[in-house]
């Protein structure tokens, strides 16, 4: 295991997956919220903050991402915007509670990635029905383990960004899991701009 801190806000942490074995924490574990990875989460802040003086004292975003064969990294990044004022409550962020989780694919990228998961279906069609417009936004829909899961990107503007993150927490949870996990474990329900299938099949059972 070993600590870099990039800046005040952000920290990564590289862990082997000999280490996860080591603690009886497998990968799926991990992606699924359990006491063990809560626990072992903690200690890997507490370490940071004795390593290299990382203070995790204020709402926080977390990516996780595969960077070799054997070793993923996890970033910690310290949250600083406020929401917009459309959002009536600020949705505190810890990893024992919701989640803002932000999941990168193994390339490098800048643009952050969502996955949140929903107890039924009715819940998905809720959620992406109040969703701001965005033309750029993009999704799809896998079922996996009797739960849906909503894979985005592309958000738009940080408010419209906001605004979805608010209303995607009431309705489901956002998780550590990436979308490649989901293509070789779940179903593909709807491959391509979920939302907007979503969104029309709700028009039509309205209309008929």
């Amino acid at each position: 295991m070993r600590i870099l801190k990039v800046n005040d806000n952000t920290v990564r942490i590289f862990i082997s997956f000999t280490e996860l074995e080591d603690r009886n924490i497998s990968l799926g574990d991990f992606f699924q919220r359990s006491a063990r990875t809560e626990q072992f989460f903690w200690e890997l802040i507490s370490r940071a903050k004795d390593e290299v003086d990382f203070n995790l004292d204020q709402p926080f975003w977390i990516q996780a991402t595969v960077a070799s064969e054997d070793e993923f990294v996890i970033t910690v990044i310290k949250q600083e915007d406020q929401i917009e004022a459309e959002i009536n409550h600020i949705i505190q962020t810890s990893f024992g509670e919701k989640k803002k989780v932000a999941i990168s694919s193994s390339k490098a990228s800048s643009q952050q990635d969502w996955v949140y998961v929903f107890a039924d279906f009715e819940d998905v069609m809720s959620a992406v029905h109040l969703l701001p417009e965005n033309q750029q936004l993009q999704s799809a829909l896998y079922e996996y383990e009797d739960e849906y899961y909503l894979t985005l990107s592309k958000f738009g503007t940080p408010r419209k960004k906001k605004i979805a993150e608010a209303i995607l927490d009431e309705y489901g949870e956002s998780i550590v899991l990436t979308e490649t996990y989901l293509k070789e474990h779940g179903k593909s329900v709807i491959e391509k701009d979920a939302v907007k299938v979503l969104r029309n099949m709700g028009k039509k059972v309205k209309g008929s």
